[in-house]
């Protein structure tokens, strides 16, 4: 009985193995590659933020109170209790403002 050989001998499917295995982890790797320089061009950009105004009750002018004609000793100790309040709304306003700047300031 004559040996048929086939055509393909036992080691070639083997080496045709390994080398398609090869071109697939290469063209697996140039894919990741190109998917890790994709991102290497993103730049970053800084966009101003618009300033806030400040609220229009804090930069308000504040009342003066008025000045009795007939100042007596009555009227002059209503008058202080009028021209501490103001300094007092004046003081808080203030207050007002330097919280909002360090606010401003960390941001």
């Amino acid at each position: 009985m004559q040996r048929t050989r086939s055509y393909w001998s036992h080691r070639e499917p083997r080496l045709t193995s390994k080398l398609l295995l090869r071109m697939m982890i290469a063209l697996i790797g140039l894919c990741l590659l190109l998917l890790l320089t994709g991102c290497g061009n993103s730049r970053t950009v800084y966009v101003p933020v618009p300033v806030v105004p400040l609220p229009v009750n804090l930069t308000a002018e504040t009342q003066q109170p008025a000045i009795p004609e007939p100042l007596t000793y009555g009227a002059s100790l209503d008058l202080n209790v009028s021209l501490l309040s103001a300094l007092g709304q004046c003081n808080i306003d203030k207050v007002s403002i330097r919280k909002i700047e360090e606010s401003r300031a960390t941001q």
